[in-house]
């Protein structure tokens, strides 16, 4: 961003009562010009004094993490643990309850991908908002065989509050591929 710093003719190139901006460069003393001249030069001043400064620029927070299962998951009726946290900008994922807390009041994307364990033929899954279910996720797949599923979410959360997942029953496959992972960033701010 730049601006133009306007300057003055000669005080006596002009009426005292016109006051008179030029865009071009010439010099005279300031405590001969007249009142609304001096009045100008501050202001001339006031706009070179601005053309050096930067703009100011309210940033953003950056917040966003994802964290993946690296072991089995099947504590069934309580918030999964996830043993692979691959990022944590900003650090509001808690690695140790799985739990993700707002910092700041904003619209928030969470998702959520899982393997269903082969060892179970279906598995509930709940993403949960301060105790409040938001989503379920239903895999459903014989004995012996996998399923795959995911859903996604997009919250207006307050500052404080906490966004976790689930487990209903069933089981969870993890492995060094990370199948099952859930992720979440802030899209922008609200007050």
């Amino acid at each position: 961003m730049s601006y133009r710093t306007p300057s003055l003719h000669k005080p006596e190139d002009y009426p005292q009562t016109a006051v008179s901006v030029v865009m071009e460069t010439t010099a005279f003393e300031a405590t001969k010009a007249p009142l609304g001249h001096r009045a100008l030069l501050a202001f001339q001043e006031t706009m070179e004094t601005m053309a050096t400064m930067e703009p100011l620029v309210m940033k953003e927070p950056k917040i966003a993490f994802m964290a993946s299962l690296a072991t089995h998951f099947s504590n069934q009726n309580s918030g999964i643990i996830f043993s692979s946290v691959e990022t944590n900008i900003g650090n509001f994922f808690d690695v140790m309850t799985g739990r993700f807390g707002a910092p700041v009041s904003g619209v928030y994307f969470f998702t959520f991908s899982m393997m269903k364990h082969e060892d179970v033929e279906e598995v509930y899954v709940y993403l949960m908002h301060n105790g409040n279910t938001v989503f379920s996720m239903y895999s459903y797949e014989m004995n012996g065989k996998s399923d795959t599923s995911s859903n996604h979410a997009v919250l207006k959360l307050a500052k404080g509050d906490e966004v976790w997942l689930r487990m209903g029953n069933g089981a969870l496959h993890g492995d060094h591929q990370h199948f099952s992972t859930f992720a979440g960033f802030l899209l922008f701010e609200t007050k």
